[in-house]
């Protein structure tokens, strides 16, 4: 009797962990359903080239099946694309797409297909908000064939974290991860219980670690980029310092049992300048929740995070943000405040180097052998991975310190390239300087610089550089003809300007 029953029930835990692994392969299958395979055809702008674009290339990667008749893919396999073609994974249709929304500081897009029958049988994901550390994930890859695979991984921090494109940092979950490399794993989804949890970004097979995009940054991301005139997720406008130890707090009076952090530059315009925070504030409490001497408040979900969260994933461009601050008036002394801001977007006017390309084409002015243009972040890292050392250190000193300047500067026109002209013998060595005047007018700007050459002085073209280099005469009477001449012989259209 009992050699029965142990048979017996041998028999129910096989049928148990039969039907526990039919069950996860049903699961996994599913998952096919709700991502395609996308290949984008990506084309930069050349900096250093302005009229000229970057060879081609292409990236792969799985688009996740959204709401609405969407894809979601991070934004560093849709920027600059002149080309985006969607299959789905196993029957093999395939279709075109275009971008519907961009933003990549936080490194993400969502894509239209121009056929949206391409998604019939497709099942949209919802997304998983309630990811902490130590939650299992399913990376979805596909094999070769179109099925569906999928590699464990666990959160093994939250925290507020460096994004690809520079001086950004927003949520972020890292994961620990084996994830074998696949054909098309530029980008892929994390699942966590037929969820989206979010979108693999940075894989170091060094390390087994996995940077991921979460859900609720996605959420915030796909809400705000539907409005009409997104210009990117809201943020307070300005930038501040650890304070650790109790010498700095001493020294500003606050006392040594009250934390916070120390506000290092204020944006031009913004949203902390506005409403009245300084230089030199310090930073006690956001949303009256105190700040402590990292920048952390305690969230009820993820613990000790950064409090810039609370702007950019907690609320929208245009909501207000209360903010208490400590002020010194003296060394020991000094007084309590507190002010409400209007959070914003990116501000395109007030970046006199901007972060971003963010049209195809790159404005610039040919004049003779001299090719002038504004100063950009993308135009730096030209130089490389390492480019604060390798670019000029003037230039690299504009582009870390613009908040310091004038507002009215609104951008610094360079002397990007010298090419080999008549007039341009003797003056290579002022490559990258900053252009200060032409004929006595100040140059804010390329279209300050098309005014201006408008007007000659006695004939020349007086230029003005930075620094100690002397001024540049170019002879207005055969500049035409010379630079007639040089377009032709290196291929340079006519000039690209900005609107005047």
């Amino acid at each position: 009797m009992r050699r029965y029953m142990c048979i017996e029930v041998i028999g129910v835990l096989f049928l148990l962990v039969a039907g526990c692994k039919n069950s996860k392969e049903h699961s996994i299958n599913s998952l096919g359903n709700s991502v395609l395979r996308v290949t984008s055809t990506i084309q930069y702008p050349d900096p250093l080239r302005p009229w000229l674009k970057k060879q081609p290339f292409t990236r792969q990667g799985l688009a996740t099946v959204i709401s609405g008749g969407r894809l979601l893919v991070t934004a560093d396999i849709a920027a600059h694309s002149t080309y985006i073609e969607l299959e789905k994974p196993e029957d093999g249709p395939k279709g075109t797409a275009i971008v519907e929304a961009l933003d990549e500081e936080c490194n993400l897009a969502v894509l239209k297909p121009l056929d949206p029958q391409l998604l019939n049988n497709t099942r949209p994901l919802k997304l998983a908000t309630d990811i902490h550390t130590g939650s299992k994930l399913d990376i979805l890859q596909l094999e070769s064939n179109g099925a569906p695979a999928t590699c464990l991984g666990e959160v093994i921090t939250v925290g507020v974290m460096p994004y690809p494109a520079d001086s950004t940092a927003y949520l972020l979950y890292r994961a620990a991860a084996s994830i074998p490399q696949r054909e098309g794993s530029f980008v892929v989804p994390a699942i966590s219980k037929g969820k989206l949890a979010g979108l693999v970004m940075r894989y170091d097979p060094r390390t087994q670690s996995a940077d991921i995009i979460p859900a609720p940054l996605i959420a915030r991301f796909l809400k705000e980029s539907a409005k009409p005139g997104y210009t990117g997720l809201a943020r307070a406008g300005l930038s501040w310092q650890q304070v650790r130890g109790t010498n700095l707090r001493e020294w500003l009076g606050i006392g040594t049992n009250r934390l916070g952090v120390y506000v290092t530059s204020i944006d031009p315009e913004g949203p902390a300048e506005k409403g009245g925070l300084r230089k030199g504030d310090l930073i006690v409490s956001v949303a009256d929740r105190a700040v402590d001497g990292e920048g952390n408040y305690e969230d009820p979900v993820h613990g000790k995070i950064t409090f810039s969260n609370l702007a950019n994933l907690e609320c929208s461009p245009g909501e207000s943000l209360k903010i208490g601050y400590f002020r010194t008036s003296g060394v020991g002394k000094g007084t309590f405040g507190s002010t409400t801001l209007t959070l914003s977007g990116r501000n395109l006017k007030t970046e006199m180097s901007p972060l971003h390309l963010d049209g195809e084409r790159i404005p610039y002015m040919f004049l003779g052998g001299l090719l002038f243009q504004e100063l950009s972040r993308p135009y730096l890292m030209e130089w490389g991975p390492d480019w604060r050392k390798e670019a000029p250190q003037n230039l690299v000193c504009l582009d870390a310190f613009q908040n310091e300047y004038p507002h009215e500067r609104k951008h610094w026109v360079i002397l990007s390239t010298v090419l080999p002209s008549p007039q341009s013998i003797g003056l290579q060595d002022l490559v990258n300087h900053v252009v200060e005047n032409i004929n006595g007018r100040p140059i804010h700007g390329l279209n300050d610089v098309s005014e201006a050459i408008r007007h000659p002085e006695n004939g020349f073209q007086r230029i003005m550089l930075e620094g100690s280099s002397g001024p540049v005469f170019l002879n207005a009477e055969t500049l035409s003809d010379e630079e007639d001449q040089a377009r032709k012989q290196y291929g340079i259209p006519p000039t690209s300007l900005p609107s005047l």
